[in-house]
């Protein structure tokens, strides 16, 4: 089978080499070039996890990384299917992930502020808090942003609420909270207060001293 084929996919033999004065053996992979067997079955091993960050997508369900993690190919007896989830990390705002055709985010996709934002909702965040765009207009896009507070379980604790008084960044919507919240590990539980008005000078002086703290 190709290195980086998908279980299930097309067949072929991997070519495996060595490297002069390195241990180990390598092959070819489709998907990040030359790699040694150990590497691969890490990045196998860890793909579930660090995809949903935007890295080793390609890794997920690749048959060679699970041969080379010592795992049962699919379709083993007690083996299930091959899962067609593909994680990707997207914009908690736009809900963009940069995969999509015929965009120009295609190819520059990047996150942001602790890899919730695309660099482009954080620009326009921006123009929002100053009150003008680059060519010194009022901001159209992203112009309904709020502040809030949240809050959320702590987990180990029952029954016990960690409050954020006033959550330090803005929101377009109940949904980008619950995602931001969750991305920085904090999956249960999520609840909200009445959102704040951007507008208000108290809201943003908070995302100002927040920004300046960190």
């Amino acid at each position: 089978m190709t290195a980086g084929t998908k279980a299930g996919g097309a067949r072929a033999p991997v070519r495996y080499f060595r490297q002069e004065g390195v241990p180990g053996r390598y092959f070819e992979c489709e998907a990040y070039g030359t790699m040694c067997v150990a590497a691969c079955a890490r990045n196998f091993t860890a793909a579930p996890q660090l995809a949903k960050l935007g890295r080793l997508q390609r890794c997920i369900d690749c048959a060679t990384g699970r041969r080379h993690a010592g795992l049962p190919a699919v379709g083993s007896p007690g083996v299930p299917a091959a899962s067609a989830v593909v994680y990707r990390a997207a914009c908690v705002r736009c809900r963009r992930d940069g995969q999509q055709a015929g965009t120009r985010l295609v190819g520059r996709f990047r996150l942001v502020r602790g890899r919730t934002l695309c660099v482009s909702c954080y620009n326009r965040e921006r123009e929002v808090l100053h009150g003008a765009n680059a060519k010194g207009a009022p901001p159209k896009k992203w112009r309904g942003l709020f502040c809030t507070r949240a809050s959320y379980l702590v987990p180990g604790r029952p029954g016990r609420r960690s409050v954020v008084v006033a959550y330090p960044h803005p929101v377009v919507d109940r949904v980008e909270l619950a995602l931001t919240l969750m991305r920085e590990g904090h999956d249960r539980g999520i609840a909200w207060a009445p959102p704040e008005v951007i507008v208000d000078p108290a809201c943003k002086r908070r995302v100002r001293q927040a920004a300046r703290s960190r």
